[in-house]
């Protein structure tokens, strides 16, 4: 915990952004961005009606016990814009790497910089950490994540099972005092 209450000092360049521990008030709106974030695939396979809703449930709550059991140890966010809450980011952070297990963003916060914000506060977290990279997973056929990060500085690192690409971005060497400043 940083000096300003900020887990790891994770602090967007917008002053409007703020990533924030999530607390056990945060599921109602965890719950509610899932629905909207997968909502639109369910609805592409044709499901409607209580179907939908069940299967929505369904699929959050295996999304957070498979989280919680592969990342035992990871931090979850909520990411706040003036105060109201408009995404999560669940990070691993190890030594060596800090991997971005999920970042989720409500659709109508989207297309905004918001997620670059993300990413750099990451980078300049892990850098000022020593921390050697920033790791993910991205289902191989959401290409406009796959995209997203690509312009973000992040390679494809090769096929994480048969559905996901692991994709790394090796962060900077922290800025040391030059000698004689």
């Amino acid at each position: 915990m940083s000096d300003d209450g900020v887990p790891f000092g994770l602090v967007p360049s917008d002053p409007d952004l703020r990533l924030r521990p999530t607390n056990a008030g945060d599921e109602p709106f965890t719950r509610q961005l899932f629905r909207e974030v997968r909502g639109e695939q369910f609805i592409a396979a044709g499901l409607s009606g209580p179907i939908l809703e069940q299967i929505i449930e369904q699929q959050f709550r295996s999304q957070t016990a498979g989280y919680a059991a592969q990342f035992p140890g990871a931090i979850s966010f909520i990411v706040t814009r003036n105060d109201a809450a408009i995404g999560r980011l669940l990070l691993d952070c190890a030594s060596e790497r800090w991997h971005i297990i999920d970042v989720a963003l409500l659709p109508a916060a989207c297309g905004r910089g918001i997620g670059t914000r993300i990413i750099e506060a990451l980078e300049a977290g892990a850098g000022q950490r020593g921390v050697g990279a920033l790791t993910l997973m991205v289902l191989a056929t959401n290409g406009a994540a796959r995209r997203f990060y690509l312009r973000q500085g992040f390679a494809e690192v090769g096929q994480a099972g048969a559905s996901h690409i692991a994709m790394r971005k090796t962060s900077p060497s922290p800025q040391l005092p030059r000698a004689g400043t």
